[in-house]
């Protein structure tokens, strides 16, 4: 199953728009994998999409705890 933000995803759809190898590979291993590990997809279902950083990749996990401690949410 894929994940419910792929589509609208201003990650893969602006910021690696110039980096297809990189967007298709992190695309394949969280989006249409494993979204729920997605440090973007985390903060989505925690705190709402306007609460993700721009520059947050789907790999950063360990930012997660504090941008949703920054945002009184954990």
């Amino acid at each position: 199953m894929d994940c419910e933000c792929l589509a609208t995803c201003p990650f893969f759809n602006d910021q690696m728009a110039d980096k297809p190898a990189t967007s298709e590979l992190l695309k394949n291993q969280f989006c249409k994998g494993n979204f729920e590990a997605c440090a973007r997809y985390i903060i989505f279902k925690s705190a709402g999409r306007e609460h993700i950083p721009a520059n947050l990749f789907p790999t950063q996990r360990d930012h997660v705890d504090q941008i949703l401690k920054d945002l009184q949410i954990q």
